[in-house]
């Protein structure tokens, strides 16, 4: 696991969220969270915690049925870094 997404998972744990999955792929950041309905802008304020604005482009906040278990929510972003 990379230090980023090490920080941004325990960022995601230390405001209470029960993180499934921190994936990073090329330069596309996945955060699934074992939650629905979650405030965009609080998801968006704890990945700005970790990651610096002009770092982050494109950034999502999805509700998705992952792995048939049930709903979560899913923070994707392109990582400029």
């Amino acid at each position: 696991m990379s230090e980023l997404q090490a920080d941004l998972r325990a960022a995601f744990e230390d405001e209470g969220y029960d993180v499934d999955d921190v994936t990073v792929n090329r330069d596309q950041v996945r955060i699934v969270l074992l939650a629905e309905g979650e405030s965009a802008s609080d998801l968006e304020a704890i990945t700005y915690s970790v990651v610096d604005e002009e770092d982050v482009l494109t950034m999502n906040v999805t509700t998705e049925s992952v792995d048939g278990q049930g709903l979560s929510t899913v923070v994707s972003f392109r990582h400029r870094g």
